[in-house]
């Protein structure tokens, strides 16, 4: 799809999509329960359910080759409603928890969906489009604080992020008390909400806000720093008082974004405007990085026929592609798990609209710089990957918009 001014940043109305609104969700949901809601694609448990290990972990492994690399996804579970975000709680019982677009946190637990919602906050928010619940984290702590942090656009549209805190963390269904508002952003736009949530090395939240939308970031947000927008943000919350501050800057719509298990470098899938997508890459401890946006799309001037300005103090992107290859970036995880050692340390993400997934390798397996990366398409998919997501073993999972959860697997060719 042609990316124009107008058009939203991360295409969640892209292609065949049509804009799921409240009651459309609510509908569509409603007719999945009484229909027996998702459900599993195979009869035997699609992976273990192992505890967080406590033994020291394995120095990690270098990755296969790019090109020597066999990338295959299995359907696991179906039928949920335009789900964004896969993730876990950290807290030993070995649950998955899916966001959906309209409000609603399921719970997967011991491979099957559980009956019901961890969360569902459908009355609070706006939905459809790029709007909708977006985002959920859970604090470090979680089975003991029973703190879970949600990002949404309420009911005027706006950003809002809130802290949730239930006594019964290992319940599937919890009672929650009042939240407590930890962050609010006037939207001037529809669009390039980002919504993004991730906990730091540094036990911070780290919290993605796109440009405020439109095209071409007509308010010059992101390089301004009086705005929240076109920033990455940072929060400390392990008090009742919240101060965000703006800890990187130069974004048009960070819709996903992860830090590496090992190490803490910091990856982003930045969704372009007219003609490149990007991948940023942040070593860890870096701070008051400035990626470029709207001074430049990628490593180009923007818009295409200005200078683009200097390039002193800007950190450009470890990898572009141009729209002909994909027009809305889905950034993802670098691989920590165990069950395949070839996929170890490499990088993977996707493109929303057509439905490969790509990976990258900053260093040969002899740990030396690579000194070029292209895009390298390693799997062509019919999916609409939305977001990628890890649970507590470090095992990797697409997320397609269409509703189905699929488990990331690779081999050597």
């Amino acid at each position: 799809m042609k990316r124009t001014g107008q058009r939203s940043a991360h295409s969640l109305r892209a292609a065949t999509a049509v804009p799921v609104t409240v009651a459309a969700v609510l509908l569509v949901l409603a007719a999945s329960l009484l229909a027996g809601g998702c459900t599993a694609r195979r009869q035997a448990e699609p992976r273990p359910t192992l505890v967080t290990p406590t033994a020291t972990p394995a120095a990690p492994s270098p990755p296969l080759p790019l090109a020597q690399l066999k990338l295959e996804i299995q359907p696991l579970w179906e039928g949920f409603v335009a789900p964004l975000y896969l993730t876990h709680a950290g807290d030993g019982t070995g649950r998955i928890f899916i966001v959906e677009q309209g409000g609603a946190i399921r719970v997967i637990r011991d491979g099957k969906v559980t009956a019901g919602t961890f969360l569902d906050v459908s009355a609070l928010l706006t939905t459809g489009g790029e709007r909708g619940l977006l985002g959920l984290a859970f604090a470090p702590d979680y089975a003991t604080s029973g703190r879970i942090y949600i990002n949404y656009t309420d009911l005027q549209g706006n950003t809002m992020v809130a802290r949730y805190t239930t006594r019964d963390p290992k319940s599937d269904t919890p009672a929650w008390q009042a939240p407590q508002t930890v962050l609010t952003v006037k939207q001037p736009f529809s669009n390039h909400n980002g919504g993004c949530l991730q906990f730091g090395p540094d036990g911070m939240l780290y919290v993605g806000m796109g440009d405020g939308g439109s095209g071409g970031d007509p308010d010059g947000n992101a390089q301004d720093d009086k705005s929240r927008l076109g920033k990455l943000l940072r929060v400390k919350v392990d008090g009742d008082t919240f101060a965000p501050e703006i800890w990187a800057k130069g974004l048009r719509n960070p819709w996903r974004y992860s830090f590496d298990e090992s190490g803490g470098a910091l990856w982003i899938g930045d969704v372009g405007q007219g003609e490149w997508e990007e991948i940023d890459y942040t070593p860890a401890q870096s701070v008051g990085m400035n990626y470029g946006w709207n001074r430049w799309e990628g490593t180009h001037p923007y818009p295409a026929e200005a200078t683009g300005g200097s390039r002193t103090g800007l950190a450009f992107p470890v990898l572009e592609y141009p729209h002909s290859k994909g027009t809305s970036v889905t950034g993802g995880y670098v691989y920590r798990g165990q069950d395949y050692p070839a996929l170890s340390g490499t990088y993977l993400y996707a493109d929303f609209t057509k439905g490969w997934i790509g990976g990258i390798q900053l260093t040969a397996p002899d740990g030396t710089l690579l000194p070029k990366r292209e895009t390298l398409v390693l799997l062509e998919t019919d999916s609409r990957p939305s977001s990628f997501g890890v649970d507590e073993t470090g095992e990797l999972y697409l997320v397609d918009y269409n509703g189905t959860i699929y488990a990331v697997m690779a081999s050597a060719k």
